[in-house]
């Protein structure tokens, strides 16, 4: 059985962003069962103030499509930074728009709580 984040890594810290709360709580609900600390965000802009006043955010979760700012733009400011997160991007649509485009991976809405853990461990190396 695989070790949860928090035997492997330590508390690590997940932004996840998204502007349906009951997506956002789901998803809170598995990363924090895998042992994440874990931060809400409505859209991108919201995203970008969390960044700004929390310390080290390891991974970003993030909506394709949203109001405001959508996660490929919120890639987009981030990719201005130094030691940005790296983010997996989530969205009810079976492939992204331009998959070959999108600044990091991509799991298709619904998953399992299991699938997005999975998949946030492989981001980040575990």
């Amino acid at each position: 059985m695989a070790q949860p984040a928090r035997d492997i890594f330590g508390k690590r810290t997940a932004l996840v962003v998204d502007d349906d709360a009951e997506v956002r709580r789901l998803m809170r609900r598995a990363l924090e069962g895998d042992g994440f600390r874990v931060l809400e965000a409505g859209d991108g802009r919201e995203a970008l103030r969390t960044l700004s006043r929390e310390g080290e955010i390891a991974v970003i979760v993030a909506d394709l499509r949203m109001p405001r700012l959508d996660g490929r733009n919120l890639a987009a400011h981030l990719a201005e930074r130094d030691g940005a997160p790296p983010i997996l991007f989530v969205s009810g649509y079976d492939s992204p728009p331009s998959p070959h485009h999108l600044p990091g991976p991509f799991l298709a809405k619904p998953f399992t709580p299991a699938a997005l853990v999975e998949r946030v461990r492989l981001l980040l190396g575990g």
